[in-house]
């Protein structure tokens, strides 16, 4: 496929239209990228053809930006997929019929680590990451950005080169080495944070204020870290660190059970089971905090 740069300005496809592809289209749009969202939805992308993407920041934006309902074979420098863990199998599936062997080069953001499986598919340039910003989305077309942080990338195929042209000042993307490392330490805040905020229906900061609640998320850095073969302590610290930066924030997983919505407990702490039961470790906060989140999803469903 010929590259469709013009200077810097890049081409960018982003599939997924929840709070992080409307943050991830609102941010890259601002910075002059030509940006088409795929929504699930043709309502939601009827209303952003309409009224682009409210960006509520620091200040409020309107956003124009292109988007649809269906992946089409446009000439696109970078493919964005932004949709939750157990959407990907399908997304992947869709990719490979709409562009074949001209599959251009692909950026994943998801929770956890359940979705590497899926791309062994693709065989292209890929690269995985994860995104430390706060993004709740308000309706189909306004995003509240709540914290402010960075987006890490990392190369899992291949040798992607758009994602140079997309790190800014106020959006920076840093380039990690350690495809696993950078995942893994995710996945142990994940572990720790979402299904506690999930069952106790509470925000982050009150995992460290709570001096009950914050025993409990230790034996879960702990286990989930033992599993995936972290350092604990380096862990542990950076949970902390998450919770602090994302006190006043609402996690995915207690805003999926709010919404009725299926959550990804299997992505995230389901990951660590399985990895825990080919190991021959025990992990029974673990255990506990998954089969408390399906029962709350059975429940809330």
């Amino acid at each position: 496929m010929r590259p469709t740069k013009v200077g810097n300005c890049l081409r960018i496809t982003i599939i997924g239209a929840g709070s992080i592809g409307l943050l991830l289209a609102a941010k890259f749009a601002m910075a002059n990228h030509i940006v088409t969202l795929v929504c699930h939805e043709v309502q939601q992308a009827n209303k952003l053809k309409a009224e682009g993407i409210q960006y509520r920041g620091t200040k409020v934006s309107q956003v124009t930006v292109q988007s649809t309902s269906v992946l089409e074979d446009d000439k696109v420098d970078l493919l964005i997929v932004a949709v939750k863990s157990q959407q990907v199998p399908s997304v992947v599936e869709s990719i490979n019929k709409v562009f074949g062997e001209e599959i251009p080069d692909m950026l994943f953001i998801q929770n956890g680590m359940a979705h590497i499986q899926h791309l062994e598919s693709i065989s292209h340039n890929i690269l995985v990451g994860i995104i430390n910003h706060g993004a709740k989305k308000l309706d189909d077309v306004t995003v509240l950005h709540k914290g402010v942080g960075t987006i890490e990338v990392s190369t899992y195929r291949g040798v992607p080169r758009s994602i140079h042209n997309l790190s800014s000042e106020d959006f920076p993307i840093y380039y990690v080495k350690d495809w696993y490392h950078m995942l893994a330490r995710k996945l142990v805040v994940n572990c720790a944070i979402n299904p506690l905020t999930g069952i106790f229906g509470i925000e982050n900061g009150e995992l460290l204020t709570n001096a009950r609640f914050y025993t409990i998320l230790r034996e879960l850095v702990r286990e989930s870290s033992q599993v995936l073969e972290l350092d604990y302590e380096e862990a542990l610290c950076n949970v902390q660190a998450v919770c602090r930066q994302t006190a006043r924030n609402t996690s995915s997983m207690l805003a999926d059970l709010k919404g009725g919505r299926q959550t990804e407990i299997d992505a995230i702490t389901g990951v660590i089971l399985k990895q825990a039961e080919l190991k021959g470790l025990d992990v029974p906060y673990s255990r506990f905090v998954y089969d408390s989140i399906k029962g709350l999803e059975k429940i809330r469903n």
